[in-house]
């Protein structure tokens, strides 16, 4: 039985989802509620896979990526009682980004008093800036002490002390994680990635800011699939090559124009 646990956050049935719904998530960090629907019905109106049918395959990879996960069993949050298995560990996912299979083979036995463990985090997408494809589209983040939305994980003992919301969300995690006695190890191997497709929230952000974007989105995902495919394979890690090569052929599929 595997002991230690990956836990995705809130993932709506995206084939299904009513972009109304989008409303109070965006208030929520306090971004313009009507972003992503004004966002996908520009969307929608140039390419051949829509905002919502995108956002569900993309899904689909991400839990492909978390169900290969060695020792390690993926339950929806609405399903998890908060704590772990005395021996093992909790991390939390969101339903686009991937993990190593080995991630829990890397980490180290549990020790007696230890509270987390936080590893390098890659970053795929565009760098939201004017010039951000000057960067390759697969970045390493620095390896420092920042905490990012998949890149930690808990023992039980952290979570019965503090409580599963010091964790549930990068940055509750990061300030539990810079408590002063909060035991934790550093990893330098990079065990997930963070995929910050174009239709991700921060991204819309981002792209909606941007008047040549509003006017030919086309432009924008001409230059992003051109990144994407500049990515030589063996520049990546071994582990990322297939969840990156399937991103491939979904994107070069779904920005097709309509």
């Amino acid at each position: 039985m595997p002991k230690n646990l990956l836990v995705l956050r809130a993932s709506p049935d995206w084939t299904t989802f009513d972009l109304e719904h989008s409303r109070d998530f965006l208030k929520s960090l306090r971004l313009p509620e009507d972003l992503v629907i004004e966002f996908a019905a520009i969307w929608d109106r140039h390419f051949k896979l829509d905002y919502r049918g995108l956002r569900a395959e993309l899904k689909v990879l991400a839990l492909e990526s978390y169900h290969a996960v060695r020792q390690a069993t993926l339950v929806r949050h609405q399903e998890w009682d908060g704590i772990a298995p005395p021996d093992g560990r909790v991390a939390f996912v969101d339903d686009d980004d991937w993990m190593a299979p080995g991630l829990f083979e890397e980490l180290p036995v549990p020790t007696t008093g230890e509270d987390g463990t936080r590893w390098g985090s890659l970053r795929l997408g565009r760098i939201f800036a004017p010039h951000g494809y000057d960067e390759p589209i697969i970045q390493r983040r620095p390896l420092d002490h920042v905490i990012y939305t998949n890149n930690y994980a808990v023992t039980s003992s952290a979570l019965y002390r503090l409580g599963r919301a010091a964790f549930f969300e990068h940055d509750a995690a990061q300030i539990s994680f810079d408590l002063p006695g909060f035991k934790h190890a550093a990893l330098r191997q990079y065990l997930s990635c963070t995929v910050k497709h174009p239709c991700s929230t921060m991204s819309v952000n981002f792209l909606m800011s941007r008047t040549n974007f509003r006017a030919d989105p086309r432009r924008e995902m001409a230059d992003f699939m051109a990144t994407v495919d500049a990515m030589p394979p063996h520049d990546t890690d071994e582990w990322l090559r297939r969840p990156f090569s399937e991103f491939r052929r979904v994107m070069a599929d779904a920005v097709r124009p309509r």
